[in-house]
């Protein structure tokens, strides 16, 4: 993609005029970064199936948040990856995840002859990213790829998320996003092509690139002690363009919420 390699080669470039003269390389993991800790629990989420389905999961998953030395790390947001850069201005890395598919019977077609035509297999995706720390919020630019699976194309999340504190022990991350996606990668998730359009009478959709998705999110951590904090996530989605008139998208919007309990170490 290239506004992808454009916003994230101009980040890294504009990284290091900033910083060359700060550090001895900008590679380098400052001594208040380079910390080893983990976070380790189980967390219920509520999500829909996929943005615009009219179907809902209930998931319990196992929750880990662990970073090693401040330059390996595992998390839900991004999977587990490596920085190349992680100081308190700015942030480069990359990083792997799972790349969850579709059952055609989270579709409209459930229950339809055609359904398995709108699977779309589980797989992998490698992850880019970059963040810089504002005055008084954060910007992350995080491109996606799939690896495996049926998933096809890319996309490109821009987010930007502040930090309050209201009460004590309460720490929320308030934030707002804009997801930007390869045509390939609409059309696997809302497209029609032509053997799907073979075996449900429907004609055929396809879709260009573009802007699909504004959300907002927040995330709240609240400390029980010194060992132990609750941990909750809201995330709600919006459809915007052509894909909201998708056969695939009976909701324009998407809902997940989070709720889980860890113990640091």
């Amino acid at each position: 993609m290239k506004f992808l390699s454009l916003i994230l080669g101009t980040t890294a470039l504009w990284s290091v005029a900033t910083f060359a003269e700060a550090q001895t390389s900008i590679f380098d993991i400052p001594p208040d970064k380079a910390e080893s800790s983990a976070s380790l629990g189980v967390a219920a989420v509520s999500l829909d199936s996929y943005t615009g389905s009219d179907e809902t999961d209930l998931l319990v998953l196992p929750y880990v948040n662990a970073t090693y030395k401040g330059r390996v790390f595992i998390n839900p947001a991004l999977g587990a990856g490596i920085y190349a850069i992680n100081n308190d201005k700015f942030r480069l890395g990359a990083a792997a995840n799972v790349a969850f598919g579709r059952d055609g019977e989270d579709t409209p077609f459930v229950g339809t002859s055609y359904e398995e035509e709108f699977d779309v297999k589980t797989g992998a995706s490698g992850k880019v990213f970059a963040r810089a720390y504002l005055p008084f919020a954060a910007f992350d630019v995080v491109g996606t790829i799939p690896v495996g699976g049926d998933q096809e194309g890319a996309k490109l999340d821009t987010l930007l998320t502040t930090q309050v504190k209201p009460i004590k022990n309460l720490t929320l991350t308030p934030g707002v996003r804009a997801t930007f996606n390869t045509g390939d990668w609409l059309d696997t998730n809302y497209g029609i092509n032509a053997r799907q359009a073979a075996a449900s009478g429907l004609a055929p959709i396809s879709y260009d690139d573009g802007l699909s998705t504004l959300g907002a999110h927040v995330a709240g951590y609240y400390k029980l002690g010194d060992n132990y904090e609750i941990v909750g996530v809201v995330n709600h989605s919006w459809l915007v363009g052509d894909i909201k008139d998708s056969p695939l998208t009976p909701q324009n919007t998407g809902l997940t919420v989070a709720l889980g309990i860890a113990r640091k170490f």
